[in-house]
This record gives C-alpha cells, structure tokens and sequence, in this order.
C-alpha cells in the first residue's frame, strides 16, 4: 500500500514537473530544449545530420533561441524560439521561400510582448544583439567610433586589407557600440554596420526604434553615404 502511495506520489510529481515544463512556467533542462528545436526545425527530414547552436540572449529569460542547420546551412537553416517544450519558428534562411524579414519582427514581437519585459538601456543593448542575430546579422560587425572611416581606408586597400579589418573588430562585448537612448516611449537606438555578406560590403545606418517591453516599433536602414541616394526607407513590422 505504501509503496503505492509512493508510486502516485512520484507520478503526480512527474505530471506537475512536466505541465511547468510545457508551459515555460520552469525552464527544462538545455538538453531538452535544443532537442525540442532541433526535431521542430527538420521535421519531417532526420535531425541526425542536422547542428543546433543556441543564441544567447539574457534579457528573453523564459525564452530560448536556437540556429538549427543541416548540410552547413544549404538545405536547413532556422532560427527556432523554445519557450518551456513549444517551439516556433521565427527565420528560415535557407528554404525556398524564406521568412520575410518583417514577417520574424512580427513573430517575435508577440511572443516578446508576452514576456512583459521591462527593460534598461544595457538589457535593451542585449536585446538589439539578439535580433541582429536573428536576422542573420553579427553583432561584431557593428563598428565603433571611426569604423565608417577605418572601412573607407580598408577598401582603397583591397579585399585583403577588408577581410583583415572584419576580423580584428572585437567580438567580445560588441553589443556596446551600440548606441541606444531612453525615451518616453521606450528606447531609440542607432549604430552602423558593416554588411560584409552584401554586394559592395556597404556600410549601412541603421536605426531601431524598441518598446519598453523589447518590442520593435521601427527599423530604418539605409547605406552611407546617404545624401545622394535618397532618403531612409522605413521598414516597419508587417503582418504574416
């Protein structure tokens, strides 16, 4: 009898760790987390050949951010949100038909909202790393004072004097070049970054306008030098 007891005592404890788990009320062990991403992400395909690669992103808390890759990211290549044992997908880059860019601001700007975050310039600095990331953007490549000046240079020089400077900015702590301003509304934030992956390798403004809560309200984007080409084009989040 007694042993019953515990048996059901144990089982009940199981269902309850579970349900918290499913919710995202406790996080679940990383473990399952990256596996929940990971069949989500290649689902119907085999997740054996398939790298997972968490993205780290303090101020989300609850939630977890995962790239999932197959075939070096020709075939698959997803940006995945774990919250508790529930997985979305919010980038697909490698697909035929990948996700629109405002089509992720919107999938993320709601499960974001559902955070209720409320952030402070630093975790706000974080949070715009993490959508770089999202977007398929790195962080790194956000230049410091005098970047804009030390790529013009760069480029005079070559393709080897480029590639030189993309790998000498400092990846540790890059989010700090960051600059992000506190207003009634939220934050504005502002920085330039270096587009290596596009034609060109332009030097782009880029201008994010963020919600209390981290969600996005605007992003303008446009290359330097502007005057000549036009004025920004606002590229505000869209609906699926």
């Amino acid at each position: 009898m007694r042993i019953g007891r515990l048996v059901l005592g144990m089982a009940f404890g199981l269902l309850v760790v579970g349900a918290l788990w499913y919710g995202g009320w406790i996080l679940p062990p990383e473990g399952l987390s990256r596996r929940v991403a990971l069949l989500h992400a290649v689902f119907p395909g085999s997740p054996s050949a398939a790298q997972v690669k968490a993205i780290e992103c303090p101020p989300l808390g609850r939630l977890r951010l995962y790239a999932v890759c197959t075939r070096d990211c020709d075939e698959v290549w997803r940006i995945v949100l774990v919250k508790g044992l529930r997985a979305h997908t919010l980038a697909s880059f490698g697909s035929a038909s990948p996700v629109r860019s405002a089509s992720t601001r919107h999938r993320l700007n709601a499960a974001v909202g559902r955070e209720a975050l409320r952030l402070d310039a630093e975790g706000a600095r974080e949070l715009l790393g993490c959508y770089l990331r999202i977007d398929g953007l790195h962080p790194e490549l956000v230049l410091p004072d005098g970047g804009s000046e030390a790529v013009a240079e760069a480029r005079r020089k070559g393709e080897e004097a480029m590639q030189r400077l993309a790998d000498n900015f400092e990846q540790e702590g890059a989010t700090r070049r960051i600059r992000v301003e506190e207003t009634t509304q939220g934050f504005e934030a502002e920085m330039l970054y270096w587009d290596t992956w596009r034609a060109g390798r332009p030097v782009l403004m880029m201008r994010v306008k963020l919600a209390r809560d981290g969600q996005v309200r605007e992003v303008r984007t446009w290359p330097l030098p502007s005057p000549a080409r036009g004025t920004p084009e606002e590229d505000q989040p869209g609906e699926d």
